[in-house]
């Protein structure tokens, strides 16, 4: 049996076997490893007991790992003798490391009372032992729909726990004998502080990233701008990396008088030693291990294909920790190296250098395209021309200067600075071309996070579309056969006859998403917002949490809502529209409803006026209005416009569709609920979404027996200091035997609806 070559077919039986046991969608894994062993079968008959060994060796790999993968401790531990074996971060107020306590390792978050005291604690570094006293909680699960799962992280680096400590004092802190790896965590780390010390800030986070890859220091908002183009790659240390440092210090080992055969020795010994300086994502322990073996190969004389040891890399890599697999870096790297190098014929026979640059960024786009709707859930279609532009940019330019420009300020300081200053314009002219681009909507597909089965007829699709590539077929069948598969995934939501309504979890707040069957319409009730507090500078984090930006955009992009036919700002109060501009600037809205009411709060006037600049049809709606999409009908039940208070003054919208009634509250108090009552004197309710949060002064007893609801949603923040819900309404609603859904307690509530109500779900269920 010959296994030169066939490494790739390996590699896939070990990612078939860790998915069929770890992966969210198992069921659907294994199918597919099914599936790819019949092909093997028939394709590939003198292999198939290897595959079929490989896929049992790493499933029984995932298997242990995840019976090993346990807490010893428990939530009433509070004494902690801990060694810190990670970075400290110190952001703002926040200090944030991990620490390992006997066998197990622990997330430390700290919160700093002073300014001093953060000074203070800039001293902890990796190797530092410390006993403390604190609290140990379990990290948060995701509780929105799409959102990034802390506790999911977390477990899969196999920490269970954060602890918190009650205070910290260095005098409780010693040194200790550093491990091998530990030195060299905090040779990187001298090394992080050196650039951001000597280089302009513009400039250091780039340097940062390109050297140690560290991308801490890049300002956020660059960054998304870099990935939402698809040049984020570039910001990451790959094989393009290695291939320069190896060479470089090959060259420096020769004429240092070093013979090749020892030079290659050297350089074996030294890459392991790069990738813990280089952090260690799964980009840089990729392109190491090849270089490794390539190096290894050449040493003895045996030929290793560019395939074969990327396909060896991924072995080792899920051989030493299944769960690598569902590492995003990990599964970019790997799907993007593989697919180059299996059109690396296509590639070289083009003579022309930019046509090689084209084919490239378009193997690199298109083999990532699955991957990334699915994380990221929009591409650019900007990103093949603009990687044509920055990949020799930053291989032949930015990638060079910075590590010149590094190497001489270390030996030679004033020499250094010119390079510095070179780079630094250099990249301060990037950096504002890709803000500018950025900005242009009209090249950004937004298409949502597609299905698992959308991803592999994704690639199906993608693997004719290169082998058509290779063979020059004339015809444009594989153009089509992408077309039709994006088409498809555009498509889909208008395709799907079941409706929803969400209450995200924002918090102390409101955002009540609703999508009628076939997306005949797509609404968004309130927005939530978060407070803005004003603090000492010392405490501001470099990239505050905004509901906003990181929970109801991300929604609605992962949803593939493109565009908004009504926002709906129930009143002005901030945790209903706080996030209501991030919301215009985001997506393409058609209509923004306000209530009527005679005078409106800075914040209502402002948010009018933004949506009047960006030409959104703003329209004043009042008891008595009405609209209809199929079978929905949606009425206006408040206000009449002469409300005293802003919460009285709220939209309430009473709905029917799904075949269920709904009631939309706002923020309505029992004076509103009274006028509402008086005014309608049959307004049977199914589903009610109570008023202000579930405070007293709300869903009153003669209300509830108004309308008599079935279930209720309370939408809530975690331990506020408004303790809502009230308890007297607790206690109303289940008198009245009304189910309960809130969201401190629930999380997101989802519910589907083809003709009627069929399921309600919870984050995390």
């Amino acid at each position: 049996m010959k296994i030169k070559g066939n490494g790739l077919y390996f590699a896939f039986a070990a990612i078939c076997g860790i998915a069929s046991l770890l992966a969210e969608t198992a069921w659907l894994a294994g199918i597919g490893s099914c599936l790819y062993g019949l092909f093997i079968i028939l394709r590939k008959r003198n292999i198939f007991p290897f595959c079929t060994l490989v896929f049992i060796v790493f499933f029984a790999l995932s298997f242990v790992a995840e019976q090993r993968n346990v807490t010893s401790f428990s939530s009433n531990q509070t004494s902690f003798y801990v060694r810190i074996i990670s970075p400290v971060q110190i952001d703002g107020d926040q200090l944030k490391t991990t620490v390992r306590s006997g066998r197990e390792k622990l997330q430390l978050i700290y919160r700093l009372s002073s300014e001093h005291e953060q000074a203070q604690w800039q001293r902890l570094s990796i190797g530092m032992n410390c006993s403390f006293t604190g609290q140990l909680e379990k990290p948060k699960r995701a509780t929105n729909p799409y959102a990034f799962d802390y506790q999911q992280y977390l477990y899969r680096q196999r920490i269970h726990w954060l602890v918190k400590p009650n205070h910290l004092d260095m005098a409780h802190c010693h040194r200790s004998p550093l491990s091998l790896i530990e030195q060299l965590q905090v040779a990187r780390q001298k090394g992080i502080d050196y650039i951001r010390a000597h280089f302009p800030n513009e400039a250091s986070g780039f340097v940062q990233a390109l050297i140690y890859g560290e991308r801490r220091d890049i300002d956020p908002s660059l960054m998304s701008d870099y990935q939402t183009l698809g040049l984020i790659h570039l910001l990451a240390i790959s094989g393009l990396h290695i291939t320069l440092l190896t060479g470089g210090c090959f060259y420096i080992l020769i004429r240092l008088g070093v013979t090749r055969e020892r030079a290659g020795t050297i350089l074996i010994v030294l890459l392991p030693f790069y990738v813990v300086v280089a952090g260690g994502a799964p980009s840089v322990v990729r392109a190491s291990l090849m270089g490794l073996f390539v190096l290894i190969a050449m040493k003895r004389n045996f030929s290793l294909s560019a395939l074969d040891a990327v396909s060896l890399a991924c072995l080792v890599m899920l051989a030493k920790d299944p769960y690598t697999l569902f590492h995003i870096g990990f599964q970019l790297s790997f799907i993007v190296s593989a697919s180059l190098i299996l059109s690396s014929s296509i590639i070289s026979k083009e003579n022309s250098t930019f046509k090689q640059l084209f084919l490239t960024s378009l193997i690199s786009q298109l083999s990532a395209w699955p991957l990334l709707l699915y994380h990221f859930y929009e591409i650019s279609l900007l990103s093949i021309p603009l990687n044509v532009l920055f990949v020799p940019l930053y291989s032949l330019l930015i990638l060079p200067l910075s590590l010149f420009s590094f190497f001489i300020h270390l030996l030679l300081p004033k020499a250094g600075l010119w390079i510095i200053f070179l780079l630094t314009k250099i990249l301060n002219i990037t950096n504002d071309v890709v803000e500018m681009i950025s900005t242009i909507e009209w090249f950004t597909l937004s298409l949502g996070r597609p299905p698992v089965w959308l991803v592999v007829f994704y690639y199906v699709v993608i693997f004719f579309f290169f082998v058509c590539l290779e063979k020059k077929v004339r015809h444009r069948l594989h153009w089509y056969a992408f077309g039709f598969v994006t088409f498809l995934h555009f498509a889909f939501p208008f395709l799907n006859p079941v409706g929803e309504v969400v209450m995200l979890d924002v918090g102390q707040g409101d955002c009540i998403y609703i999508e009628l069957p076939y997306r005949k319409a797509v609404y968004l009730i309130d927005t939530g917002g978060t407070f803005l507090f004003s603090e000492e500078k010392w405490k501001k984090r470099q990239n505050e949490f905004d509901i906003g930006e990181d929970v109801v955009v991300p929604f609605l992009k992962a949803k593939g809502v493109r565009t908004l036919d009504k926002l709906i700002l129930t009143h002005g109060d901030y945790d209903h529209v706080g996030a209501a501009e991030t919301v215009l600037h985001s997506l393409n809205v058609r209509e923004l409803v306000v209530g009527k009411r005679n005078e409106r709060n800075e914040l209502e006037q402002q948010i009018v006026k933004q949506a009047k600049k960006q030409n959104i049809l703003v329209r004043e709606v009042g008891r008595g209005d009405r609209w209809k999409v199929n079978d929905a009908i949606f009425y206006v039940l408040s206000p009449n416009g002469e409300e005293k208070g802003t919460n009285d003054g709220s939209i309430v919208l009473y709905v029917q569709m799904g075949g269920a009634r709904w009631l939309f509250t706002g923020d309505l108090e029992e004076g509103g609920e009274q006028r509402i009552t008086s005014t309608f004197s049959a307004l049977p309710v199914d589903i009610l979404k109570v008023g202000h949060h579930g405070s007293r002064t709300s869903t009153s007893q003669p209300f509830l027996t108004h309308i008599h609801p079935t279930v209720a949603l309370i939408s809530v923040g975690r331990n506020n200091r408004y303790h809502h819900p009230h308890g007297d309404v607790i206690e109303r609603l289940q008198q009245k035997r009304v189910t309960i859904f809130r969201t401190d307690e629930h999380g997101a509530i989802q519910i589907r609806y083809r003709k009627k109500i069929s399921t309600f779900t919870t984050f995390p269920p």
